[in-house]
């Protein structure tokens, strides 16, 4: 017989545990309790059963600092590279070297690059990102 992962359920539908068992031998939940096998759900402890299907728990809320900390880091991260790519065309606007596309694209990135500097992290994660056009 193969043995197989069962998930011990409570009264309210929540696994409280799982075990393996092969559905036969001698072994049974707690009273009060069901035994439920978990096939390829991945079930465990935190899931809940209802209606014949597991449902994963929620995923852990993420602090509002961290939130506030990686938008900082993907604010600096943008500002930087399009820093990198406006000194570039800046080089060629200086030296007289740019075309007409480039001229453009180095007023577009100014722009970008001003827009990003306003965003206010603190209010992540909703924060309306400027896009490059």
């Amino acid at each position: 017989m193969a043995v197989e992962v069962y998930a011990v359920i409570d009264s309210e539908g929540n696994v409280v545990s799982t075990s393996l068992w092969d559905g036969e031998a001698e072994w049974a939940p707690p009273e009060g309790m069901e035994a439920v096998k978990t096939g390829d759900s991945g079930a465990g402890i935190g899931w809940t059963y209802k209606k014949g299907k597991f449902t994963p728990p929620p995923p852990p809320e993420v602090p509002k600092e961290d939130l506030i900390s990686q938008a900082e880091l993907q604010k600096a991260n943008l500002i930087a590279e399009a820093s990198q790519t406006i000194s570039i065309l800046q080089d060629a606007v200086d030296l007289d070297m740019a075309t007409d596309e480039e001229r453009t694209q180095l007023t577009t990135l100014k722009k970008y690059r001003v827009l990003l500097s306003r965003v206010d992290t603190s209010k992540a994660p909703d924060i309306d990102w400027p896009t490059a056009i």
